[in-house]
């Protein structure tokens, strides 16, 4: 079964938080299952856009030779909140043979 990590992000420190973290980690699991990938570990970003993508960046880090051959995401919009960094994204993913799966698809 394919390796894959799955990624994460809440815009906000509110009360509905909790909740959306768990409505995102239920589809991406959804997904996963659904493409036939095994989530080896889910990557959470919390807060605004100065304070989040932390867990991003080590999300890269990570995947980059590890074996992991997806990215299971609710949307790739989760990703980054500009097209042009959503692009770039893609295209580091994709040089180093990683497919993101979106569950919105």
């Amino acid at each position: 079964m394919t390796k894959a990590f799955g990624y994460v992000r809440c815009s906000s420190n509110s009360q509905s938080t909790a909740d959306s973290i768990a409505t995102q980690n239920d589809a991406i699991a959804r997904a996963a299952a659904s493409f036939g990938v095994h989530l080896q570990r889910v990557f959470t970003d919390i807060g605004p856009a100065s304070s989040s993508q932390s867990e991003l960046e080590h999300l890269l880090k990570t995947a980059e030779g590890s074996g992991v051959r997806a990215i299971v995401v609710t949307d790739k919009t989760r990703l980054s909140r500009s097209i042009a960094e959503l692009r770039r994204l893609e295209e580091r993913f994709n040089a180093a043979g990683i497919e993101i799966i979106s569950a919105e698809a």
